[in-house]
């Protein structure tokens, strides 16, 4: 089989350059090119970019493999893309020419794309090498050491075997447009991994060394942040009675409180009925379109700013009037502030049944400035019981996303009408979550005399201060101080 070393001349430079796009996920910015300068025959490939006129006249030449983009704002040179002109091409592949064994020339009616038969070749076998080295790396002793998710599917499967298809859904994977098929013709050729091709559409992958042990991952010890004595903190526990801990971690200056309700179930109900009628819920949808939950972002008089749930963005909408009277028995009655220390903005989250919910994350929105000073988020709940679930952060992942110690979680029940804070430097040390299905046994086994009952549907507010105004808010040029700075 032919690789991509096999070509010489240009066609090298090209099969060069197209594995360090292929090896970045299929693009980097133009001055990447400089990294095939530092490999074996760099000196060419220099050569044969210079000949060209430069790097952006090289890929003009060969549009049969690249794309230049153009230069975005903030960007200081153009991009490179990988293009497989096979898969782009108005007309169908002709397979016979990707083989070198068309001899139909001009006269064939399926697309030759420009690109040579080595070439071709080269560019199906830089894929199929990603893919089995992806599927390596995930089932590697370096791996599998930290990997729960495959270890877990590893240990619960007869004979240690992986469908295929499990892995179609991992991040890389989906950077590389993998399928099923490509992934089992990628894996004939893996000499660390036993494939299963039978029965068809059910093929399976699975090691052939022993299963390493999982190392668990543990919070490391305790960032010092300034004590309470050098930089005092009012905390709501401070203001009225009745908090309970959940954390008090006085290194981190990291608290969350919990109160359980204090209102009658009648006025509980009312509430849930006004907020559900009243608010103007804009929906939210997952990347594969399932809806997550319902949500509307109310700010004081004056203020403008949008609100951003990742590609998301939630109109700003005034404070109705309506919503006066259950600010002051939540921020009043029950956290003990006075009028003029609520926070200026709350956003309402509504969500319809338990496959709805909001993952691990941190409240770190420049608005609030949450992992920079101290902050304080209260938040309230009404209708259906939910687990309310807290951990460390694990910043080091290596997945890159939000991530936790798992040794450090734990969890509270929220009722209806319960109030939880979360305050200090909470949100720069500790991530939460509102887990998906029912709260637990002790709400499924619950009487029906006891509680407030609206089906599955929960509806949260949660209060938090605007210190960081948007550039566009007039409120901009006077933010105040955060309140617990």
């Amino acid at each position: 089989m032919a690789t991509w070393a096999d070509a010489s001349g240009e066609d090298a430079t090209v099969m060069a350059l197209a594995h360090l796009l292929q090896w970045s996920g299929g693009s980097r910015p133009a001055s990447a090119v400089g990294y095939i300068y530092q490999e074996e025959g760099g000196s060419m490939h220099r050569w044969v970019v210079q000949s060209h006129g430069g790097v952006q006249n090289f890929v003009a030449a060969h549009p049969e493999a690249f794309v230049l983009e153009p230069m975005k704002p903030g960007e200081r040179c153009p991009t490179i893309r990988l293009r497989n002109a096979w898969e782009q091409s108005s007309a169908p592949v002709c397979h016979y020419f990707r083989a070198g064994r068309c001899n139909k020339g001009m006269g064939c009616k399926f697309s030759h794309a420009g690109l040579t038969p080595t070439m071709c070749q080269a560019f199906d076998n830089l894929r199929m090498e990603s893919l089995r080295s992806q599927v390596e790396y995930y089932l590697s002793d370096d791996n599998l050491a930290n990997d729960a998710f495959f270890q877990a599917m590893i240990r619960g499967s007869s004979g240690g075997w992986i469908p295929i298809t499990a892995f179609l859904g991992c991040p890389r994977m989906k950077q590389l447009g993998a399928s099923a098929s490509e992934i089992v013709a990628a894996l004939r050729w893996s000499t660390q991994l036993q494939l299963r091709e039978w029965p068809e559409g059910a093929e399976e992958v699975r090691r052939k060394a022993p299963l390493p042990e999982q190392q668990a991952k543990r919070a490391p010890a305790p960032t010092k942040e300034e004590s309470l004595e050098e930089r005092p903190l009012t905390l709501l526990k401070d203001c009225s009675d009745g908090w309970q801990a959940v954390v008090e971690d006085l290194q981190r200056r990291s608290f969350c409180f919990h109160k359980h309700r204090t209102a009658s179930e009648t006025t509980l109900e009312e509430e849930f009925s006004l907020l559900l009628a009243s608010t103007q819920w804009e929906t939210l949808r997952s990347k594969a379109g399932a809806v997550t939950r319902s949500t509307a972002w109310y700010v004081v008089p004056g203020c403008c700013c949008r609100y951003t749930y990742g590609e998301a963005s939630v109109q700003p909408r005034e404070k109705p009037e309506w919503l006066y009277s259950i600010e002051a028995r939540i921020l009043g009655h029950m956290c003990g502030l006075c009028k003029d220390d609520w926070p200026n903005s709350v956003n309402m989250n509504l969500y319809e049944d338990e496959s709805q919910n909001v993952g691990w994350h941190s409240d770190d929105e420049g608005l609030f400035r949450g992992c920079q000073v101290d902050c304080r988020i209260i938040s309230a709940s009404w209708g259906a019981t939910r687990r309310f679930e807290i951990a460390l952060k694990d910043r080091g992942h290596i997945s890159g996303k939000p991530s936790i110690f798992h040794d450090t979680l734990q969890g509270i029940t929220l009722e209806s009408g319960d109030v939880c804070s979360m305050e200090g430097a909470f949100q720069r040390h500790y991530s939460h979550q509102l887990a998906k299905g029912a709260a637990g046994a002790e709400a499924a086994q619950r009487p029906a005399s006891e509680g407030i009952h609206y089906g599955n549907a929960r509806i949260n507010l949660t209060w938090r201060y605007i210190v960081s105004h948007k550039p566009y808010c007039p409120e901009a040029r006077n933010d105040p101080k955060p309140l617990q700075q």
